[in-house]
């Protein structure tokens, strides 16, 4: 692979994270925040920056002294999906009142905010600050922080990622990348390698097979502790609904992602059980699934929350981890499958078997760079907006730790292309393979773990 196209790659990986800048923060309400109106208001409507989930979304009304006041169950507003309205029960009384807000987006991550208004009738109608105009929609700024005079919050996210919460986000990276490079190896390298014998070949498919169905255990278990992780953490959120694990798994968009990637660990479970016999049409199933779960990131993330370009976001997104997964992933098949199986042989055979095997695996890494950097450039042109946030916050400056790992990788994947791969024919040439290989996934294993802590940590 050439500098350009992993140096391209690496721009892509530090960029798209950016997406993740808003959870569901909100934007404008009505009654807007720090209005004055003069009578009291029928509904209480909120709008965010991503379509919140109703059945995690609780919104009160106090007035200065702390009085509750009634409000009807969260309902979509009519026209967007980013939209929630309440029906206030009563009708208030001349005050200033708070509207305090907790919800979360698909990616289960909950955010929390408030507002006030004065409901004042005989008062001449008026807002708190210039604009906009009384009884219309305020808008909320950037950064704008809750205030005594009823300034708006537009939310801020909880301390939702422990430790646990993130890390068994990485593990379940870790899986969809082991499992979608098992595939990968067994479909497009092996057939590639040309000087692999026949029976060679049959022994390192049937090894993908059983590490693919090794992971798939991993894949379900994480995907039960998630569960159960999240449960937990919503628990936690102080004014968040109280959801059971059944009702958070079967009744919101990050439990349906959450439903699919366990279904097609399954599937892909006896799959690869199957394929250790060599059932025909196992690894077509297999594969199926591998291609599924690549989609399970997306539909439990913000591109499926997005207000814009919904649809181009969720296949970028897709796109993105099948083609990292492929490349990462079918590395690891060549160096804990292929080469060991390789260096079996006897002779000069062992070399140029493992030679085969990464002349195989070149032209399906390049191919899947390829897939990263496009699906990268499209996220990347909706999502970026402001670059300064990479080292003013903390997840930019997690997020510059990500990059100096991604650096560090394409580093050593630059050097196994130009110096290890023209030497792999004698036994120097492997022995420096590997050595090289083992750093360049232990560095892709810390820059999956770090993304786990990084899609917990607060914009």
């Amino acid at each position: 692979m050439s500098r350009g196209v992993r140096l391209a790659v690496a721009l892509v990986l530090v960029l798209c994270p950016v997406r993740a800048w808003a959870h569901a923060l909100l934007k404008r309400s009505d009654p807007a925040a720090g209005s004055t109106i003069a009578a009291s208001p029928q509904l209480i409507r909120l709008w965010f920056s991503e379509q919140p989930e109703l059945r995690m979304t609780s919104v009160s009304l106090t007035d200065a002294s702390g009085r509750a006041f009634a409000l009807g169950a969260p309902a979509a507003e009519q026209g967007t999906p980013l939209g929630v309205s309440l029906r206030v029960s009563e009708s208030l009384p001349p005050g200033r009142y708070i509207v305090s807000w907790r919800t979360a987006a698909s990616d289960g991550h909950p955010t929390r905010g408030s507002f006030s208004f004065i409901v004042a009738p005989e008062a001449s109608v008026s807002v708190h600050r210039p604009s906009p105009q009384a009884g219309t929609v305020a808008t909320v700024s950037p950064n704008s922080t809750a205030s005594s005079m009823g300034e708006v919050d537009e939310g801020v996210a909880e301390a939702s990622s422990s430790v646990s919460n993130s890390l068994a986000r990485a593990f379940s990276f870790v899986g969809l990348l082991v499992l979608i490079g098992a595939t990968t190896f067994r479909s497009l390298v092996l057939p590639r390698a040309r000087g692999t014998s026949p029976d060679l070949a049959v022994r390192m498919e049937r090894r993908a097979a059983v590490l693919g169905l090794t992971v798939s255990v991993l894949v379900i278990l994480t995907a039960f502790a998630r569960i159960g992780l999240e449960s937990e953490m919503m628990a936690g959120v102080a004014g968040m609904k109280t959801m059971s694990m059944t009702d958070m798994t079967l009744h919101t968009r990050w439990g349906f992602a959450l439903q699919l990637e366990l279904g097609a660990a399954l599937v892909a479970l006896v799959s690869f059980a199957l394929a250790i016999g060599r059932l025909r049409g196992a690894w077509t199933v297999a594969s199926i699934s591998a291609i599924v779960l690549a989609v399970t990131p997306a539909l439990a993330g913000h591109a499926a929350a997005s207000p814009r370009f919904t649809s181009l976001l969720i296949a970028s997104d897709f796109l993105h981890v099948l083609g990292g997964a492929s490349w990462l992933g079918s590395l690891l098949c060549v160096m804990l499958i292929g080469v060991p199986i390789s260096l079996t042989l006897m002779g000069a055979e062992r070399w140029q078997s493992v030679a085969a095997l990464v002349n195989a695996f070149s032209p399906v890494a390049l191919f899947s760079a390829a897939i990263v950097v496009v699906s990268g450039v499209i996220a990347s042109w909706v999502h970026v907006q402001h670059l300064t946030a990479l080292w003013q916050t903390s997840y930019g400056r997690v997020l510059l730790v990500k990059l100096a790992l991604v650096t560090l990788t394409l580093m050593t994947g630059a050097y196994n292309f130009r110096r290890v791969q023209p030497l792999l024919v004698r036994e120097e040439g492997t022995a420096r393979l590997r050595q090289s290989a083992v750093l360049e996934l232990g560095l892709g294993f810390l820059i999956l773990v770090v993304t786990g802590f990084l899609t917990g940590v607060s914009p």
